[in-house]
């Protein structure tokens, strides 16, 4: 898909409206109406599917596994609603079989969309679909016994299904939980890891496909369908095995990613040099120290990335400043580059426990927190120009920024050893970080933290810019 005209960063290029809306395959049990979280307190009187009560159980969505119910009766028994249930996986796949009798135009667009079954077939996923939906749905809730003409239930067809919902479904976050919705014009753009265009969702839950960037006539648009704070490895090998492509664009191509080195190691061998792949796009290729041309197999550094993931996730799980502190610095000093992806993630959580912390509230860890925030954000700018995937994380740095910033000026402006040229200048600066955060955050879901955070800072700008007019008073 490419741009027919020039367009300017927020401008709207295409909204979408969703073939299927329905439940993640991995869920606790949720409303098939609202999809809230539910207790079982209230059974769907035709299929006894939990639901909130009588008006959600006449959603048109969840029809299809309501008629299923009604024709077979029902073998839902769900008792546990606090962890994930194995039912809801057949949900969504009932919902596009459905189609075919519901929708015969929509069933055809869904069958348009990359399955990518024959990629698929003998591999662990194509087994497990097997054994926990494509048998489920055949032998539990019987559905070669439809007619044909309503439900296609062969093997291949549903198979065929799961593979378009792996592939192509995007997910919705709610304030209660996740779903995914199928998009037959999103699905047409194109992936790079850092995209051009970036997406929310309406009240209707249609997709709104926004500029990023600018972008001109004739470009190529682009979403990214994996994870933006992963390095180039880990980056490929999910598209490779969740999307079955292997990515190649210029930041995947480029050893530094976008002079990040996100993904860069520091060398063992001496004291000054970061190894980096001497061919991104090729998974086996050895990786090169830059000063010494020392050398690390692929496999060796997917070990260590693994080995540091752990170690960081066993911190962020009871975060102190303390031990993110001792954390950041051993490994930026010992392992790999200070930018390194997973130093990134302990960063954002360390960026924000200063000044919170109680033992981080003073003048030294205010002046790391801000020095923190210019590191991070010069980071988020270099991977996401158009904030397409990082806003959530930039948006909450430029927060936490303001907040470093205006701890300058705590002290009485009418006290006479204050500067109040540098007063002046820090509410200037912290006016401007809080500007920047709403835009950043203005397309986020009000019933998200980050649309949250935005009205925040809405609210923290007008405040700073009353107390800005008793200054000049």
């Amino acid at each position: 898909m490419v741009a027919s005209r020039d367009l300017k960063a927020g401008d709207i290029i295409f909204k979408d409206e969703a073939l299927v809306i329905g439940p993640k395959t991995i869920t606790e049990p949720v409303c098939l109406g609202c999809y809230k979280r539910v207790d079982g307190s209230y059974r769907c009187r035709v299929c006894e599917w939990p639901m909130c009560g009588p008006a959600c159980e006449k959603s048109p969505d969840h029809q299809p596994e309501c008629v299923v119910g009604r024709e077979i009766g029902s073998p839902i028994d769900i008792q546990n609603f606090d962890e994930p249930n194995h039912f809801y996986e057949l949900v969504f796949p009932m919902r596009c079989l459905a189609l075919k009798k519901k929708s015969p135009k929509k069933y055809e667009q869904l069958l348009a969309l990359e399955s990518h079954y024959e990629d698929r077939k003998g591999t662990y996923v194509f087994k497990e679909n097997q054994r926990r939906v494509v048998h489920m749905l055949r032998n539990y809730f019987f559905l070669q016994e439809f007619s044909a003409e309503d439900v296609d239930s062969s093997e291949k067809s549903i198979h065929t299904i799961t593979g378009i919902i792996d592939v192509n479904a995007l997910e919705i976050r709610l304030p209660e939980s996740e779903i995914l919705g199928l998009y037959p014009v999103f699905a047409m753009l194109e992936h790079s890891c850092t995209p051009n265009t970036k997406h929310t969702f309406n009240a209707s839950r249609q997709v709104i496909v926004k500029a990023a960037v600018d972008i001109k006539r004739g470009e190529h648009l682009s979403t990214m369908y994996t994870h933006v704070l992963w390095g180039t490895i880990a980056r490929r090998d999910h598209l490779k095995h969740s999307k079955y492509f292997m990515c190649t664009c210029f930041r995947c191509a480029d050893p530094t990613e976008l002079g990040t080195h996100f993904s860069a190691l520091r060398c063992k061998s001496c004291d000054h040099g970061f190894v980096l792949s001497a061919a991104p796009l090729d998974e086996l290729a050895d990786w090169i120290c830059t000063s010494c041309n020392a050398t690390m197999t692929a496999e060796k550094v997917k070990n260590i990335n693994l080995k540091l993931g752990e170690e960081i996730e066993n911190v962020i799980a009871m975060p102190t400043v303390e031990k993110l502190e001792e954390l950041v610095n051993r490994l930026a000093k010992t392992t790999v580059h200070p930018n390194h992806f997973h130093l990134f993630v302990a960063r954002h959580t360390l960026l924000q426990l200063y000044g919170r912390d109680p033992n981080s509230t003073g003048e030294d860890s205010m002046k790391k927190k801000e020095k923190l925030c210019q590191d991070f954000l010069k980071v988020c700018t270099a991977l996401d120009p158009g904030m397409a995937r990082l806003a959530p994380y930039a948006g909450v740095a430029l927060y936490e920024y303001h907040l470093a910033v205006l701890s300058r000026t705590r002290q009485d402006p009418s006290e006479k050893h204050v500067d109040q040229s540098a007063l002046r200048k820090d509410v200037e600066t912290a006016k401007a970080l809080l500007q920047q955060c709403i835009r950043v955050l203005q397309d986020e879901p009000k019933d998200q933290p980050e649309g949250a955070l935005c009205q925040v800072a809405q609210e923290n700008l007008a405040e700073l810019r009353q107390w800005e007019a008793t200054l000049y008073s």
